[in-house]
């Protein structure tokens, strides 16, 4: 099964209107999801799942429930560097979590969860496939891009001095952008030995305020990301192997 997770349900909304064979189930009493079959391939829908402590707790449960063997997270980050535009899509290369300091408690870099590497790396396999798609199906802009995932909601980089050194963010020089659940995601699949990519399109520079305007704009991307990662779970099919 192929897993699909979006913060609001804007995000998973696309998914919901083209997979098949569909029905809800209720997990822990209070997280509604979404199971059904898209190229013959069955995924699970779910989404409000905001922050990295619910993103690394709910879909550990789930991969484990539901024998999970990919996770896609999709939806909007916020983009660091200039390198990225708002509306760009961006592919997970590397996720790093960037509210974790236990350099004085454990021998780790910063961002680093201790007993996991600092740095999380998206599949290449499944970003190869993403790409193939975006071009087949898409004329959106997409990268792969750097994400510094954290649970607070950024609107200035004046929040973000703390994780900045000689013009980079946690080592990272371009492509940065920021969201609020890739790296719990990241943290589970790993535990699990589950591949894992966030695809998520710039709403909007970091140092900017989010509106409904900069919100809708974000939105009218959804529809490509969706083309291109249906697109994908019909050649994963096809071709029936996922590399982490």
């Amino acid at each position: 099964m192929i897993m699909i997770i979006g913060s609001h349900h804007d995000d998973i909304l696309y998914f919901e209107n083209v997979v098949t064979n569909k029905k809800e189930e209720t997990v822990l009493g209070k997280y509604k999801v979404i199971i059904g079959t898209i190229f013959n391939q069955e995924v699970l829908l779910v989404d409000q799942i905001k922050t990295n402590y619910l993103s690394s707790a709910l879909t550990l449960y789930l991969i484990e429930k539901y024998f999970v063997i990919l996770v896609l997270v999709v939806g909007r980050c916020i983009a660091y560097t200039k390198d990225l535009k708002p509306l760009d899509i961006c592919l997970s290369r590397n996720v790093i979590a960037g509210d974790v300091d236990q350099i004085n408690e454990d021998n780790v870099k910063f961002g680093q969860i201790p007993g996991f590497q600092q740095v999380f790396e998206g599949s290449k396999d499944v970003i190869s496939y993403l790409s193939s798609a975006f071009e087949k199906r898409t004329y959106s802009v997409y990268k792969e891009a750097n994400y510094v995932s954290t649970s607070v909601d950024y609107h200035n980089k004046a929040q973000v001095k703390h994780l900045e050194e000689f013009n980079h963010v946690l080592g990272f020089e371009n492509n940065v952008v920021f969201d609020n659940n890739s790296a719990g995601v990241a943290m589970a699949a790993e535990l699990s030995k589950v591949p894992f990519v966030s695809i998520k399109v710039v709403e909007r520079y970091i140092d900017e305020m989010s509106d409904v305007n900069t919100y809708l704009k974000a939105m009218k991307e959804y529809v490509n990301i969706g083309k291109a990662v249906v697109t994908c779970i019909g050649d994963i099919g096809r071709n029936e192997v996922i590399g982490e």
